[in-house]
């Protein structure tokens, strides 16, 4: 029997992502395990299909962005019960048989590539999932819309067998379909789905992945939901949903000149911070930050309430006196012209050692308060030391008087922890390096319009 600690404290507020290409059966798995696990079940791929619906009912063509920007965010999506069923209401309207027609299925990829329509989809998924509890399927739920989610599922099947499944679930809505119809249909999406600039396909480093192929619907439920209890468990002793905060260790000199700057900063210059529950979990942790001031380390790091490695560049450690000094604040030089094998050494020795450290995976400064790209190399740090990332979001720290006079907001914002998964194994090292930096910009970017 399911603990019940485990079930109130971890479970039900657990986000649960399912996703795969079409016909890999995400809808049923998802159904059924967000069922047995007392979740709610949400159908991303339905909010789509009935943007799709919207856009087509208003006679606008799919390939006209503008006409299409001003449909979705026209309209009112939410998912209702109906004969004991959730189903998806578009302005009140159940359209749950009407958004598997044909028409809608031959312009769903076209609609969901769309910038404007991933956005509004991606803050109103993350608005009904605020409070956890949830069980989500789609293509990109892992790496764009919840990186944070708790657990994660990539699902896979041979072609025969997702036609078979589509031609099913469409038969059991009342709809009839040439299979060789629903084939082509299958892989056009596939190939959308995969080359799309904006939120491909992809797998999210650490995901489960299934192969339903040869499996029944009941077999792939059971493994899935077997896996979710014991990422319950993990999450449990990693002090999910603690209480209990994490200390803040070190000599004496640096926990009292961390709370001496903590207080300049925040009755000076006013700083506020945010999202500080996310802050409970256990080590090891890399917290990866935004760069527009000399002023960020210090800023950022006296902040988290724990004693945190800082990554810096070489040339600071240049003047022996200055050295001497931030060495004893736990910084560590690295040459950002190379591969510099001893700081990364360093860094990972000391996540395995359970400590957190603070990059700033842009790799310098920017002048201005933009999120720019990020430097693969957190992620491969990150999946060597099996450390979970912890995005943050710094504004205002290049407008220090304006802070002082109140005429600029100091404000830091705490993300969610981008979970890895400490028994996975890659098959791909740097495209997995690359997905946790692209996993990390978009955090930065929804911390940033929050």
């Amino acid at each position: 029997m399911m603990n019940e600690k485990i079930q109130n404290r971890i479970i039900n507020k657990m986000i649960i992502t399912i996703d795969g290409p079409a016909g890999s059966g995400k809808s049923t798995t998802a159904s059924l395990l967000a069922e047995r696990l007392n979740l709610t079940y949400l159908d991303t791929g339905a909010m789509y299909r009935a943007v799709t619906y919207a856009v087509l009912e208003n006679g606008v063509d799919p390939e006209n962005n503008e006409g299409v920007a001003e449909i979705v965010e026209g309209i009112d999506l939410e998912f209702g019960e109906f004969e004991d069923k959730k189903v998806i209401l578009l302005n009140g309207k159940k359209i749950e048989k009407e958004i598997r027609d044909s028409k809608v299925s031959n312009s769903v990829s076209k609609i969901s590539r769309l910038g404007c329509v991933r956005r509004e989809m991606v803050k109103l998924q993350r608005k009904i999932a605020k409070d956890g509890g949830i069980v989500a399927e789609g293509r990109d739920l892992g790496t764009v819309v919840f990186p944070y989610a708790h657990f994660k599922i990539f699902l896979v099947a041979g072609i025969e067998a997702r036609v078979t499944r589509r031609v099913a679930q469409l038969k059991s809505m009342g709809l009839d379909f040439d299979p060789e119809k629903v084939r082509e249909n299958i892989l056009k999406r596939d190939s959308i789905d995969s080359s799309r600039e904006i939120s491909p396909l992809v797998k999210s480093p650490g995901a489960l992945v299934v192969d339903t192929s040869g499996i029944t619907i009941r077999e792939q439920v059971a493994m899935v939901e077997n896996h979710a209890l014991k990422r319950a468990e993990y999450l449990e002793k990693i002090g999910f949903e603690s209480d209990k905060e994490y200390p803040l260790r070190g000599k004496f000199y640096y926990r009292f000149t961390v709370l001496l700057v903590r207080l300049i900063y925040r009755f000076i210059f006013g700083l506020k911070i945010y999202g500080k529950e996310n802050l409970k979990f256990k080590g090891p942790v890399i917290f990866a930050s935004n760069h527009s001031s000399l002023s960020d380390p210090p800023i950022v790091a006296t902040s988290l309430k724990r004693k945190v490695w800082i990554l810096a560049k070489k040339e600071l450690f240049e003047n022996p006196v200055f050295s001497a000094l931030i060495r004893k604040y736990h910084s560590v030089p690295i040459n950002r012209n190379s591969f510099d094998r001893k700081a990364l050494s360093t860094l990972i020795n000391k996540l395995k050692e359970k400590e957190s450290i603070l990059m700033f995976p842009q790799g310098t400064r920017s002048k201005v308060d933009k999120i720019e790209e990020l430097k693969v190399g957190i992620g491969f740090i990150a999946m060597r030391a099996r450390a979970n990332i912890i995005p943050v979001y710094l504004r205002g720290s290049n407008h220090l008087l304006r802070a002082m006079l109140r005429l600029e907001k100091l404000q830091l914002k705490i993300g969610p922890p981008i979970l890895i998964n400490n028994s996975y194994g890659s098959d791909d090292r740097k495209r997995d390096y690359r997905i946790i930096s692209s996993m990390i910009i978009e955090e930065m970017r929804m911390l940033e319009g929050e």
